[in-house]
Order: C-alpha cells, then structure tokens, then sequence
C-alpha cells in the first residue's frame, strides 16, 4: 500500500477533514516534490466550507477553463440559437450565430444541414465581425494538429478536413474542396503549409479505418465553397443583415455538451463562448462572452479567474481552486446530478470500480488538473478538485496520484 494510504488512514472525513492533513498528504507524495499542488473539497451542501491547500492560489486551468465555458452558456439561456434565417419563396437567407455543428465530422446537427438543403438558393448574410482565428497565446505550430482548428463566425465540418482509408484502400476526404497533394515518398502521415489550404497525404501512412482531421484556413470564400459542397445549391454571399429573421435553435444541446466536457472539443468550446456572446449582444464574440458572463457570475467566480478564451489552450488563463468549486456549484444548481451523470465523463483513469466520480480534465505541458463530483461509498457527495502545475514528472506518475487520492475517498469519506 502506498505511503498517502498510510498518512491519510487516520482521516475521519466523516467528521472532519482539515487542511492540515491534506497538506500532509501533498507533502507525502515524491511524484509531488517541486509541483504546485491546490486541492479543494466542498460537501454538496450550502452550509458548509471548502477545505484544501491554496484554494485561493491561482493556478493555470488548461482545460478546466470549459466548465466555466459550459457554465456561460447555461446562464446564457434555455436555448443555444444555431441560425439566423429568413424563407423568402424557395430562397433561404441565413446569418451565423458562431454555432459549431454545421456537418461537424464527429457530432452533426443533421436539422441544421436539412433546413439548408431544403432551399433552392442559399443566400449568406456574413456576419460583419471578425473572430481572430487563434486565441491569446495559443501556440501558433499547432496550425496542423486536430486539436487547433481555428475559430470562426460559421464553422463548417468542424473546421477541418476529414480523411478516412477505406477497405479497398482509397482516402475518402470530406469537404474534397481544397488542393490535396498524394505523396507515398513523404516522411510523414499529412502535413499543410502553414499559410495555404495545400495538404501532402501519404496513403502508406494511414491505417484502414483510420479518421484524421487536419484543421484549414477558414476565409470567406471557402465558407461559401463548403456551404456549395455540402448543399448542392447556389450559394450568394451578401454583406447586410436579414430583415425581419427567425432563430433556429439547437435541438441537439447534449452533444455541444458532451462534446466539450467529454472528448474536450476546444473549436467547439470556442463557438460556444461566441455563441454566449451573440446571445446577450447579437455579436459573435468570445471576448464579448466571457465579459457578459463574468457580469452575472458571484464575486467569489470573478475574482477567482483570469480569463481569455473558451478552450483553455490559453496560457494566459488563470483560475483559484475555490472558484472553480463555485463553478462545479453552479453547474449543479442549473442540472442536478442525473444530467452531470450524462455529460461529464466517469471515473478519470479508474479501471474497475463502479461509477463513483464524474470529472473534467485539463492538460497543458507539466500541469494536469482534474475536477468534478465524488459518490463516496457511504452515499456522500463532493465538489473537488485537484489542480498540480509545473510538475516534472511523466504525466502518468500524476494521474496515478490523481486516481489513488479518488479512491481514497470514495472508501473513506
């Protein structure tokens, strides 16, 4: 049994659990040694305190900044609007909401591609604000990997190319809209030119059934060519807004959540924040997003987080362990713990336990986080989270950390 099981077996969480104890146990752990550690716990019930280490220390959230994401959009309203349009005959005007499932490769809104399809000419009113393609301090040599599509007023195809072997060994490429070059001698699987939709593919590279996104450069005018590719119909592009339009809103709000807090979609994440935005302003804007939720969140949220996008690929964000346990608060206030069941995956790394904990992640380079809710076995529930940043340590020696400390308390508290 490991050392932390030996320091922690005289806890009575039951009764007590003191900040002294868990600083014991950080202090325990070698995988620790030189990490920044915050750890937060708070019973789900009002009346009591949040106990931990540093809970008031900013830390760097990575992926965590999306519970407050998920947290914009349901303060934002019962509805997460996908279109602005107008029928006017057999022709359909539409206008962007930021709304992200347009034909997404992984999670479409096939009402959304129906309603397009429907029409006989499609006119696109473009929305008149742009949104800067990459977030502060995103890393800019990530222009090529699937986790780094860039944002946009009316994502299509998720942003990316989607390329899949097929059995008889052909490449299906969806949108087949952009220069895609076949190389067999390349030394790697794809590659892009940094600042041109020109792709290299190699078939050898790529296993059967294999799936690659590839993000692409998003302009105007590829909007317009994707809209032609996926609708068949005459696109026209027009610069002034609809007069007198009607709201389509999402009939499918489970898969942007599930999205986000399950697979981490960060384009996803991102649209959603400017789809907050746009619902409080009419304006597709992540900075517009954040600013009109921190307007609304309690001062021990606001004055716990520095915050810059949607994603958290954002180094720049800055959060306290105790406002991200006002914000796990809040989302349990709005959903309640069958639908947290349902949209937070379970039990982190934890093989063969029942369902007992429901969590997101976030990971950047040496800092791993982890923070949701806890069953225990005695039928108690917890807010927690446990943030190490700047650890030297592979990050499986961390996770392991992470999945004892939750076992722990699920035997003991």
């Amino acid at each position: 049994m490991r050392l932390f099981i030996f320091l922690l077996i005289s806890f009575n969480l039951n009764a007590q659990l003191s900040n002294s104890k868990i600083k014991r146990w950080v202090s325990s752990q070698d995988n620790l040694k030189n990490a920044y550690v915050s750890i937060a716990l708070k019973p789900i019930q009002k009346n009591k305190k949040i106990k931990g280490v540093n809970i008031s220390k900013f830390m760097t959230p990575a992926s965590n900044i999306k519970l407050l994401t998920v947290l914009a959009s349901i303060k934002s309203g019962d509805s997460i609007n996908s279109l602005k349009y107008k029928f006017v005959s057999d022709t359909l005007h539409i206008s962007p909401t930021g709304y992200p499932l347009l034909d997404h490769p992984l999670y479409p809104d096939l009402e959304l591609t129906n309603l397009l399809r429907s029409a006989n000419t499609i006119v696109y009113h473009k929305s008149s604000e742009k949104i800067e393609r990459y977030g502060p301090a995103w890393a800019w040599d990530d222009f090529k990997q699937s986790f780094s599509p860039e944002r946009s007023s009316f994502p299509i195809y998720g942003n990316v190319i989607m390329i899949t072997k097929l059995e008889n060994g052909e490449l299906r490429i969806k949108p087949n809209i952009f220069n895609i070059n076949l190389d067999s001698t390349s030394s790697q699987s794809y590659t892009r030119k940094e600042n041109k939709n020109d792709f290299t593919i190699n078939p050898l590279k790529i296993k059967l059934n294999d799936t690659i996104l590839i993000p692409y450069i998003v302009s105007d005018e590829n909007t317009i060519g994707s809209l032609k590719h996926l609708t068949m119909k005459e696109v026209i592009s027009e610069s002034n807004d609809i007069i007198n339009s009607d709201n389509l809103y999402s009939k499918v709000p489970e898969k942007i959540y599930q999205s986000i807090l399950k697979k981490s979609d960060n384009l996803i994440s991102e649209s959603l924040l400017a789809n907050v935005g746009f619902s409080y302003t009419d304006t597709i804007s992540v900075d517009v997003g954040i600013r009109k939720t921190l307007e609304k969140l309690d001062a021990e949220i606001q004055n716990g987080v520095n915050w810059f996008d949607g994603s958290g690929l954002s180094r720049y964000n800055m959060v306290t362990p105790k406002a991200i346990i006002y914000t796990l608060n809040e989302i349990y206030n709005y959903w309640g713990l069958k639908k947290i069941k349902n949209f937070f995956p379970n039990n982190y790394v934890i093989e063969g336990e029942e369902r007992f904990v429901w969590g997101k992640t976030g990971t950047l380079r040496n800092n791993h986080n982890y923070s949701g809710y806890i069953i225990t076995d005695k039928g108690k529930s917890y807010f927690f989270t446990i943030m190490i940043n700047h650890f030297t340590k592979d990050l499986s020696e961390i996770k392991s950390v992470i999945s004892d400390f939750l076992k722990y308390l699920k035997s003991n508290a």
